[in-house]
């Protein structure tokens, strides 16, 4: 049995081409299988992700998931997919941080459904979404020393741990 790549619904070259020429220089569009892939400065963000949005081409109204990253370079970056339910069209907009300055602008006034998304991955990775109306941890309790998947994270100590 031979895996492929998924194959997409729509012509997904043709929509990354049309994406780059309505984001101009403010991005970097490519495409990975199914996915038109938007790599944006953070200070792009919002913009480009209302483009996605609202543009007829890509009516991205489906917010899906954010992931954080920690590339254990200093770097982090905070990965979100949006979908469009009636053009098929799939969206991930990425953008960096530094983990000495770990901010990105919020998508919740974008999309809605961002809100609980980026507490979980400010909780997770300490990406500060600058703008959420309220960024607080999700999972941990806010005394909770650190963000447990950075590559840099110590557990602290216990006795449970026997330590």
């Amino acid at each position: 049995m031979v895996l492929s790549p998924p194959r997409s619904a729509i012509d997904i070259v043709a929509l990354a081409q049309h994406v780059r020429a309505a984001v101009g220089d403010r991005a970097v569009v490519s495409v990975l299988h199914d996915l038109v892939v938007i790599d944006v400065p953070r200070e792009g963000l919002v913009d480009v992700a209302r483009l996605v949005r609202d543009d007829p081409a890509t009516r991205c109204d489906l917010y899906s998931v954010n992931a954080g990253v920690d590339t254990g370079t200093g770097e982090m970056r905070s990965v979100t997919f949006v979908g469009g339910t009636t053009t098929h069209a799939f969206v991930m907009l990425r953008t960096s941080c530094s983990v000495e300055d770990p901010h990105v602008p919020t998508l919740s006034g974008v999309w809605e459904g961002a809100n609980w998304c980026e507490r979980e991955t400010y909780d997770m990775f300490g990406i500060e979404f600058d703008d959420h109306p309220d960024l607080r941890r999700i999972f941990l309790e806010e005394s909770f020393p650190g963000h447990p998947l950075r590559k840099s994270f110590l557990p602290p100590r216990s006795d449970a741990r026997g330590g």
